[in-house]
């Protein structure tokens, strides 16, 4: 009789592959075994859907990050827009000014703004001094070493003034005839505006007046070694030769071509120290439409990723209702 019911019901499981193991095994072992065989199957789905929702979920928000993350570089590059075309307002309103003479500025201490544009005349102090840097040069894709060069002014009128009076080249020091070159006797007349002094990035190691090591413009510290008051102010000597006056530059494509220059073009050596232009405060390294392209390249990122997430995070939801 056992026989037979384990025959019979082997007739309605032909497709599962439940083993008989001997002629006692009853119906209703058989059917224990056919119920846990149809709930381990029904879960095994289960449990790849929930792991898959998981992971679906997991990269919405890994897409999340990066799409927040260039949406914010988009708003600090506009606010960086902002303030660069604020400052090219500021250096152009005061370059349009009438220069002051440096004894009115010292008396109105509300004229000793940044960029006013300022005329001195008096003795360079060439036995003080200083180079700032190192600082080096690019020209027509050749890096040279160099360095800034700070002397302080004794004033016609009795009042001091530091210096910047441009670049020069690391063997500065060492070059007496150089040097010779590009420090004049006597009384000079400079033009230039007023600076502050520099914010050093956190790369910038502090300055060492001790050892006579100065890595960046530090006035107040750089007006007490050359023997003056710490209030003293700092002149950059400008050039007021342009680009056109100086003549034109050979390109990097026309040295290496050795291409021959225009007719009555001069090759004049240069003359150190290297003053900067007045146009070249009016220049940035990044002019504001830069800061407007990099803001729009960052936002069109984040909007092109941020619907990747958004499809991510709602996929989930939509198979949580459909089930």
């Amino acid at each position: 009789m056992r026989r037979s019911s384990v025959r019979f019901c082997a007739r309605w499981i032909p497709s599962l592959s439940v083993p008989v193991v001997s002629g006692s095994t009853s119906c209703a072992t058989v059917a224990c075994t056919l119920q846990t065989a149809r709930f381990s199957t029904s879960l095994s789905p289960s449990k790849h859907s929930s792991r898959a929702q998981a992971d679906q979920k997991r990269w919405g928000f890994v897409l999340l990050v990066p799409a927040a993350l260039s949406a914010a570089l988009g708003c600090w590059q506009l606010a960086r827009w902002r303030r660069k075309e604020e400052l090219v307002a500021k250096t152009h309103t005061a370059f349009e000014a009438d220069p002051i003479s440096l004894t009115h500025a010292a008396s109105d201490p509300a004229a000793l703004k940044e960029l006013t544009r300022i005329s001195c005349e008096g003795k360079l102090l060439h036995e003080r001094s200083i180079l700032v840097g190192p600082r080096p040069r690019s020209s027509m894709g050749v890096t040279q070493p160099g360095f800034t060069l700070v002397t302080p002014l004794q004033g016609a009128d009795g009042q001091d003034v530091l210096v910047n009076r441009g670049w020069v080249p690391a063997i500065w020091r060492q070059d007496a005839g150089l040097r010779s070159q590009g420090e004049p006797s006597g009384k000079v007349a400079l033009a230039g505006v007023l600076r502050h002094s520099e914010k050093p990035s956190m790369f910038v190691p502090e300055n060492e007046p001790a050892k006579g090591a100065w890595y960046w413009l530090d006035v107040p510290a750089l007006a007490l070694a050359c023997d003056l008051p710490p209030d003293t102010p700092l002149l950059e000597a400008l050039s007021e030769a342009s680009e056109s006056t100086r003549g034109p530059t050979p390109s990097q494509m026309d040295i290496l071509a050795r291409r021959p220059m225009p007719a009555g073009h001069q090759s004049t050596a240069e003359s150190y120290p290297l003053q900067r232009a007045t146009q070249d405060l009016l220049h940035f390294s990044v002019m504001p439409d830069d800061h407007r392209n990099y803001a729009l390249t960052w936002f069109a990122l984040s909007a092109a990723v941020l619907p990747l997430g958004i499809r991510a995070l709602r996929s989930k939801r939509v198979s949580r209702h459909g089930a």
